[in-house]
């Protein structure tokens, strides 16, 4: 997690000393899932148990909500390792604000990075789910992401009952040990204007240094949502390294067969292995509000 973010003083929430403290004297191999819906306070205490367990053990924190993200740019999910402060994140580019229409980028994506998470060292990793979790596609998709990851520790913050049907089916589960806390009354509640702000200020701060560059086409896997040459201006992508986690993200201006214009921070070209195209279209220099826009959506909310 970002340094700056470690520095908000947090106030405790009900559970929340007990669940550390379970963390802190777990074995190797120990895997948080945070899960709730929006504005319940997820991140936030990720946040707090990283903040306990950091100096005792090796913590990766693992970024799941490409909208909100805190680790890399929005589109995004990101990992970084809490206990070694000069850590670099990993990031993986899944091309969209939101789960939605990204399922498989989004389960693909958090399988890598916890992997990661392990390769590099850490023995716990604390895994900040995305807001999907009501209704058929939210339970199905959470129950799969729960199945994949194989956490140790289920972490449901509820208003009241409302994650029970998706926690039922791991009620039974014998390596996971379900914790059931209610919704902190400091949680604050985000709307959706502030989330939007929230991910032009991310966007504007990591393009702040970029600038026009070309990568030639030849020998590069292309992938995701690919765009019509003469569609293509405008649209996110990732310049991915040869696991596919992603260098740095860009801005598409033209294109043809072999040659691309994009606006992004410095990077190798030695390095690029592929180019992933997303599904949202980003102007920085458009009127607050409306710097984003979707593949297929008139508006986003």
């Amino acid at each position: 997690m970002p340094q700056e973010a470690r520095r908000i003083v947090i106030v405790a929430g009900e559970g929340w000393e007990e669940l550390a403290e379970a963390l802190l004297c777990a074995d190797a191999g120990e895997r948080v899932y945070i899960i709730g819906s929006m504005n319940s306070g997820k991140t936030t205490l990720c946040r707090y148990l990283i903040d306990r367990a950091a100096a005792h053990r090796g913590i990766a924190y693992v970024d799941c909500d490409t909208g909100q993200s805190t680790v890399g740019p929005p589109t995004t999910e990101g990992m970084v390792l809490c206990s070694v402060p000069s850590a670099q994140p990993c990031l993986r580019f899944v091309g969209s604000t939101s789960p939605g229409g990204h399922l498989l980028q989004t389960l693909t994506a958090a399988k890598r990075l916890a992997e990661k998470s392990a390769e590099l060292g850490a023995d716990a990793a604390i895994i900040d789910s995305p807001g999907l979790v009501f209704g058929e596609v939210g339970i199905e998709f959470q129950v799969q992401m729960i199945d994949l990851l194989r956490p140790t520790r289920l972490v449901a913050l509820q208003h009241g009952r409302e994650l029970e049907p998706l926690l039922a089916n791991f009620a039974r589960h014998p390596a996971i040990t379900i914790h059931r806390i209610p919704v902190s009354p400091a949680a604050v509640v985000r709307t959706a204007a502030w989330r939007r702000r929230y991910r032009e200020e991310r966007f504007a701060a990591y393009f702040a240094d970029a600038r026009p560059q070309e990568v030639l086409l030849e020998g590069f896997g292309l992938q995701g949502r690919l765009p019509d040459p003469r569609g293509a201006r405008g649209r996110l992508l990732s310049l991915n390294d040869s696991e596919n986690f992603s260098m740095a993200l860009g801005i598409a201006g033209d294109i043809d067969t072999r040659l691309l214009t994009v606006f992004a921070p410095p990077f190798d070209p030695a390095g690029i292995a592929s180019i992933r195209f997303g599904s949202l279209c980003l102007n920085l220099d458009a009127e607050p509000g409306s710097m984003e826009s979707h593949v297929g959506r008139r508006k986003r909310t």
